[in-house]
């Protein structure tokens, strides 16, 4: 039985998720109760097709024992000098997850350049845990299709729900310098959703105050269908200076059960989660982006997706499995 077979057993009572909306500064892998007309789309950071066994798992489950990546922390070690092993000493939390992205960077901006067409749909096939059910955590898979150049969603018309064109013209003109990368970041997607009224939103704030804000706003820029490499590589480059980043130890598993690098900011930045953080989720081999991440950090009574859950409970997330250019709206690749 193939794994969109199952997944309906699954959720054979289960209504269509909603179309929710994250959100920088407040961002949570699935706003259930958010109001736009549609939600934001996720995306893998390259065309290549990305499947997964959606029916080996939900829950963060550790795969590795070992520090991930290769070069300094990997914690293999070197000759030494009078022909001994002279152990590498692995790198701090910030550095490793730094390092890491810098990696990434550097393998997605070799990726192709899609030639996406005014006439163009974007097709988007997921799957989602969490949102729509607090009660059910089951995985869900869904398609959407969405318009490529749609005039509702450009110039704000939609504050910061931006179409595939926006998204993918704006990563394509990102600047080098990652400063000016965050700058841009927040800029479309803002706090509040609507348009900023100054070129720098948060001029004037410590990088620690807006850790949170960067950190969300290009999450979301980095889920932008369809994707450009080289503005991927420069949101790597970007988010590799946020101060407390972190990356999870070892490999976790995203909603489709692959595994899946977890960045997140540490606890010395105040996101305003509570007991809970947001992970992005990124290929340990190829460095596209695969999904997001909502996990309790502690067990706690109340959840923003159900009644409870224990530390380590993924309590709501986003995989993407497939994305396309399709030539009309409800169409398959």
């Amino acid at each position: 039985m193939d794994e969109m077979s199952k997944l309906r057993e699954w959720r054979a009572d289960a209504p269509t998720p909603d179309r929710a909306r994250l959100a920088p500064g407040r961002r949570r892998l699935l706003d259930a109760a958010g109001t736009r007309k549609r939600r934001r789309l996720p995306a893998p950071g390259d065309w290549r097709v990305v499947s997964g066994a959606v029916a080996a798992g939900v829950t963060a489950v550790a795969l590795l024992s070992t520090s991930l990546g290769g070069g300094p922390g990997d914690g293999t070690g070197t000759p030494a000098a009078d022909g001994g092993v002279q152990t590498a000493q692995p790198l701090v939390p910030q550095a490793r997850a730094s390092d890491l992205l810098r990696k990434a960077a550097t393998a997605v901006a070799a990726d192709s350049v899609p030639q996406p067409q005014s006439g163009d749909w974007v097709y988007v096939r997921e799957v989602r845990v969490g949102g729509s059910e607090p009660d059910d955590n089951s995985p869900n898979v869904s398609e959407s299709w969405f318009e490529y150049a749609d005039p509702e969603f450009e110039d704000w018309n939609e504050g910061d729900d931006h179409s595939p064109r926006e998204g993918f013209e704006y990563l394509a003109a990102l600047p080098e310098d990652p400063d000016a990368v965050l700058q841009k970041a927040r800029w479309f997607y803002p706090e509040d959703g609507d348009r900023p009224d100054t070129e720098d939103p948060g001029a004037g704030r410590s990088d620690t105050e807006l850790a949170a804000w960067n950190f969300g706003s290009l999450g979301l820029l980095a889920g932008t269908v369809p994707n450009h490499p080289r503005g991927q590589a420069r949101i790597y480059e970007a988010m590799a200076t946020i101060p407390g980043l972190r990356v999870a130890d070892t490999t976790v598993m995203d909603p489709a059960g692959r595994r899946a690098l977890a960045f997140y900011l540490g606890d010395e930045v105040d996101a305003d989660d509570g007991p809970f953080r947001d992970e992005l989720l990124i290929d340990p081999e190829t460095y596209t982006y695969l999904g997001t991440r909502y996990i309790a950090t502690e067990d706690t009574d109340q959840s923003r997706y159900g009644p409870a859950a224990e530390e380590g409970d993924v309590v709501a997330g986003t995989a993407v499995l497939s994305t396309a250019l399709v030539d009309d709206d409800g169409e398959r690749p």
